[in-house]
Order: C-alpha cells, then sequence, then structure tokens
C-alpha cells in the first residue's frame, strides 16, 4: 500500500511525539521524508536577525510552517516564510502568494537548499527566494521566477557584510548582513 508523503509524514510526526523525540521539521520530497533535526546557533541567530530587519507591520513573517507547492505535491517547511498578511489558524501559504522565502543553508544537507528547493520554489511561482550560506558566508537573492523551466531569472550574490538589495518586502531598505555568522 502507498501512503501520500504529506500523511506519512504526520504519521511520523505523531509517532516521534508519543517516543518523546525532538526534531525541527519534518519536509516530504516527493516520496522521501526528511526529519530535520536542531540547528546551529549561527542558523537561528540569521533568521532572527532577518526577522528583525522585515518591520512593514501588516507582513507575517512565519517559521516551520508547512508551504503548499503548486509545481509538486510535497510540502517543503522553509526556514522563514514573509507573507503579506497575517495567516488565518491552520492556513499554509501557497509559494506564489508569499513575498520572501527564506533558507539557511545547513552543513549537511545545502545541495538540497540550492538545487531542489530552488528548482520546486521557481517552478510554484514563489517571487523571491533568498539563500543565506553560513558556510560561504554568501547571500543569493532568486528574482523573476520562471515556472516552466524551474528556475529564477535573476540571482544576485552577495558575501556577508554586505546589503542585499531589492528584497520587495524590505520596501527598499537594504538587507544588512553585517552581522550574519558563518560556520565554525
Amino acid at each position: 500500500m502507498r501512503t501520500d508523503p504529506v500523511t506519512a509524514s504526520d504519521q511520523l510526526a505523531a509517532f516521534a511525539e508519543t517516543k518523546g523525540f525532538t526534531f525541527r521539521k519534518l519536509e516530504s520530497l516527493g516520496d522521501t521524508i526528511l526529519i530535520l533535526t536542531g540547528t546551529r546557533w549561527e542558523h537561528g541567530v540569521i533568521i532572527a536577525q532577518i526577522q528583525d530587519q522585515v518591520r512593514r507591520p501588516r507582513t507575517c513573517k512565519v517559521t516551520n510552517v508547512d508551504l503548499q507547492l503548486t509545481a509538486d505535491p510535497g510540502e517543503l517547511v522553509p526556514d522563514l516564510i514573509v507573507v503579506p498578511e497575517q495567516l488565518a489558524p491552520g492556513a499554509k501559504p501557497w509559494a506564489h502568494e508569499t513575498e520572501l522565502l527564506v533558507e539557511v543553508v545547513s552543513q549537511r544537507n545545502y545541495r538540497e537548499d540550492y538545487e531542489g528547493k530552488r528548482r520546486r520554489y521557481a517552478g510554484s511561482g514563489a517571487p523571491q527566494y533568498l539563500i543565506v550560506d553560513p558556510r560561504d558566508g554568501l547571500c543569493m537573492l532568486h528574482t523573476e521566477p520562471i515556472k516552466s523551466k524551474g528556475n529564477y531569472e535573476q540571482i544576485v550574490t552577495t558575501k556577508f557584510g554586505q546589503p542585499v538589495t531589492g528584497v520587495l518586502c524590505m520596501d527598499g531598505a537594504e538587507l544588512d548582513t553585517s552581522e550574519f555568522l558563518r560556520y565554525t
């Protein structure tokens, strides 16, 4: 019997909770379920710094929430989702309705952030995808999704310490990366 990946991930999460396991998030990638445990200090600090800089009052900034994709039956859990308005209780945002998706690259699963998620976010029409890589001290802002190709037209790379420009939800302000931490 084949089980829907979303159902399977819900069942796995419920089972893990009964056994006292803690993990940060589950992602269904097609017929594969990825379990991510705790994050590094640097990872959490970067997400908090980005959240603090996106100050627009009507914007909702959420972490550890499933993102619905139009190009794929799976649901990813970005590190940070910025949407224009507060979500209704129990709602899951659609990728194309977001203002910004952020992934802070992990040391172990970096290929998925660079390739798989980029392809799936672009294919679902997410307008902006920011990859923050504490391994190399780089930010890559992907804009102008080409849904049919699962890619982005524009990719601007910025080194930590330099401002990231063009982030829509910043309302013209620059994203300050001067205090972003690198993995040690």
